[in-house]
């Protein structure tokens, strides 16, 4: 094909305009430059336009078959009037009157998508439209083709035609001898050398002649047979290879594409500068988000050192509630409560004499000994989480809020707030759960229980020891009598001394376990605490993480940009390579 390199040039300029508007669509760019690419991408379809001129029957149609393959005859719209016809692409065959000596001829032929054919009917059939041709299509053309007959190329209304061509369009003007085959070698050579003669002469210049036969080179195109060997003879080769060489050097149009690259790569930089900047944005936002989420972990751990004393209070305030509470312990089961018969217990508790609940002195013990305490834990923690929030206002003003936004205020009056309450109704709720959880009011009956068991037996060993007593003095003498009584007065101190002895393991019991359950204390309060001082700064998560995720996402998208518009230039700077490279020299 005719100028395959200008095209294959074209066309990846075409492919990466189209890449770059879609990158300027997908990121919102605006419409002026959106419209500029538009229209480059349209201009870059622009056909070539080649103005073929010759007499009547000098092979003009059978030329234009065998350069681009393809039969006019045969397309079936070609009109048969004296017409100038002007080929261009079309879905359907169609012919246009625009004068009445000027048709647009539509022909679904793809070389007409590239290139854009005048006929004319013959320079010796319409002299009146000569001047048309002149006047309109020899200036835009970029290639004007005079074809003469090797039988007689001395027709003078081609020749006067010429003469009439603008001199700074006669670069454009290439002459092909038609029908070579009809002459000799010899012939051909004698002709040619004579047209350049008379151009010299006449234009004080050459034209680049070539003699060629159109119906040989039709025949290699279209027929399978001897082809290499009728290309060859036809000449068509070295006219295919100068007319693709004013296709690619072609200075007028490189230097459109040339136009449309700086126009295209101004619009590219433009756009890389702002996603760089809005990459560069992101990556700051990122930074300042990722900050925000380590000072908050911090501000925790740094709330929770502040608490830290308060919890070993809380311990030492316990071991002085222990021993208050074993005291307690001690009155539930004295020695009296051993012996009290169970009935007369339970009667002394319906007139009012029920013995104090541990769990439940034990609890307000706590309560008493660290609520103001944990009252002002509760107020060091809504004073670091405003503190928090004022520095998070502060350091994400234009990235988590915007620019004028105003910083929260907070009034510490004397009404609680929510996070005091909150905090407060958990610490509680944990003693609460700790002390039920000892369970000191159930240690207390089995002890009691035990001691009882023991004690019964003193009632029902003094009747038994008496009567032996009586039997010894009576059948013996008072030595025996005193010997059992003593033995008698030996056994129920034993018994007494086991009661006691019970009543003592069951108050050192539950003592043991109040001392022992001081680290369970601070580990529920420790727990709860962390449970409590971390809830109170993950309502902070709800603004930081979103923010945290569109800002990663948004810096992945602008470096994905930044980099596809980097693909780009990269591409940009080899088509501007090769513009210059196909550039004419004295076009540079």
């Amino acid at each position: 094909m005719i100028g395959d390199d200008y095209f294959e040039l074209r066309s990846r300029i075409g492919t990466d305009l189209l890449a770059l508007a879609a990158a300027l669509r997908e990121s919102g760019g605006d419409s002026e430059s959106a419209a500029i690419l538009d229209n480059l991408i349209a201009s870059l379809k622009e056909p070539f336009v080649f103005v073929v001129v010759g007499e009547v029957n000098v092979g003009k149609s059978t030329f234009l078959n065998a350069l681009f393959g393809q039969d006019f005859s045969s397309t079936g719209v070609v009109p048969t009037t004296g017409k100038i016809l002007f080929f261009r692409h079309g879905d359907e065959h169609s012919v246009v009157p625009v004068t009445p000596t000027l048709d647009e001829v539509y022909a679904p032929v793809d070389f007409l998508r590239d290139f854009h054919i005048v006929d004319t009917p013959g320079t010796n059939s319409v002299e009146n439209e000569h001047q048309l041709i002149t006047e309109r299509f020899v200036p835009i053309a970029d290639l004007v083709i005079f074809v003469f007959s090797a039988m007689n190329p001395w027709g003078a209304s081609a020749w006067q035609f010429l003469e009439k061509v603008h001199r700074e369009w006669m670069r454009h003007v290439i002459f092909v001898l038609q029908q070579s085959d009809l002459r000799s070698p010899e012939e051909i050579q004698v002709i040619t050398d004579y047209m350049g003669q008379l151009t010299r002469q006449r234009f004080g210049r050459d034209f680049p002649l070539y003699a060629v036969s159109a119906k040989k080179a039709f025949l290699a195109r279209n027929a399978g047979i001897e082809r290499e060997r009728l290309l060859q003879d036809s000449g068509f080769h070295a006219l295919e290879a100068h007319i693709s060489s004013i296709v690619r050097h072609n200075a007028a149009r490189l230097n459109k594409l040339a136009s449309t690259m700086r126009l295209a790569r101004q619009i590219l930089n433009d756009m890389r500068e702002r996603h760089v900047a809005s990459m560069h944005q992101a990556k700051r936002k990122t930074v300042v988000l990722q900050e925000l989420q380590t000072e908050r972990e911090l501000q925790v751990d740094r709330t929770l050192k502040k608490i830290l004393p308060a919890l070993d209070a809380t311990e030492r305030d316990y071991h002085e509630s222990v021993m208050r509470v074993a005291g307690l312990a001690s009155d539930a089961l004295t020695t009296r409560k051993a012996f009290q018969r169970k009935d007369a217990e339970e009667e002394e508790a319906e007139n009012g004499a029920r013995p104090q609940s541990l769990d439940h002195r034990l609890f307000q013990e706590l309560q008493h000994r660290t609520g103001d305490r944990w009252r002002q834990v509760s107020l060091v923690l809504e004073e670091d989480v405003h503190q928090f929030e004022r520095f998070l206002y502060a350091q994400g003003r234009g990235i988590l809020f915007p620019p004028d936004v105003v910083l929260p205020s907070h009034d510490y009056g004397e009404e609680e707030s929510e996070l005091r309450r909150r905090f407060g109704t958990h610490v509680d709720s944990s003693l609460r759960r700790f002390v039920i959880g000892l369970k000191l009011d159930e240690d207390i009956e089995p002890g009691l229980e035990s001691a009882r068991v023991t004690a019964r037996w003193l009632p029902r060993l003094i009747i038994p020891i008496l009567i032996g007593t009586a039997l010894c003095g009576w059948l013996d003498d008072l030595t025996s009598a005193a010997i059992a009584l003593g033995a008698g007065l030996l056994l129920l101190g034993v018994v007494y001394l086991l009661t006691q002895i019970r009543l003592a393991h069951a108050r050192n019991s539950i003592l043991d376990k109040l001392e022992e359950s001081s680290a369970t204390l601070r580990e529920m309060l420790s727990k709860q605490v962390t449970e409590d001082v971390t809830a109170s700064f993950t309502k902070f998560l709800d603004t930081l993480n979103p923010a945290q995720a569109n800002a990663a996402h948004l810096e992945r998208e602008q470096s994905s940009h930044v980099e596809r518009l980097r693909t780009l230039a990269d591409s940009f700077t080899v088509i501007d390579q090769q513009i210059q490279v196909l550039m004419p020299p004295g076009a540079k």
